[in-house]
């Protein structure tokens, strides 16, 4: 998918602030571009924030680990709000073409080992992006290009 160069901005700034460690950085593309094409910003923006939770709570398991107190809550709410994620991308797919939506259903949305990988990976992203728009929000900083909303 071409990107526009609103969103191809956002993709370059990301890069930056992550140190050119985005794990998704086509997808995060994708997400947004099929966002702004069919005027899903609301969508966007729910994936943006349900995509941050996850990585926040991803990190939280790993530090945690299996026999801490309140772990089972942790890895019930990990699982819920990782199967958020997935019908939001499902939704956002069905607004794009034949080889995104096939590449989503394979990568986010099939029941193979690597999909869990692929969500915190794209988490991993999506906790970026919510971290600049927070710093834009709280800080009222012009130098970051606008984001897709």
């Amino acid at each position: 998918m071409n990107f526009s160069p609103d969103t191809e901005a956002v993709l370059q700034f990301l890069d930056g602030t992550t140190n050119n460690n985005l794990r998704k950085r086509n997808d995060l593309g994708t997400i947004l571009e099929v966002g702004a094409e069919n005027d899903a910003f609301e969508l966007v923006n729910s994936i943006i924030f349900t995509g941050s939770a996850l990585w926040k709570l991803f990190n939280t398991l790993k530090k945690t680990g299996p026999n801490a107190e309140g772990y089972k809550v942790l890895e019930t709410e990990f699982a819920n709000v990782m199967n958020d994620l997935r019908a939001q991308l499902a939704e956002i797919a069905g607004f794009a073409d034949e080889q995104t939506i096939t590449r989503f259903e394979n990568v986010y949305l099939g029941v193979n080992g690597g999909v869990i990988r692929n969500l915190t990976d794209l988490a991993h992203d999506l906790g970026a992006l919510k971290s600049v728009q927070n710093d834009q929000k709280y800080s009222g900083s012009d130098d970051a290009p606008p984001m897709e909303n």
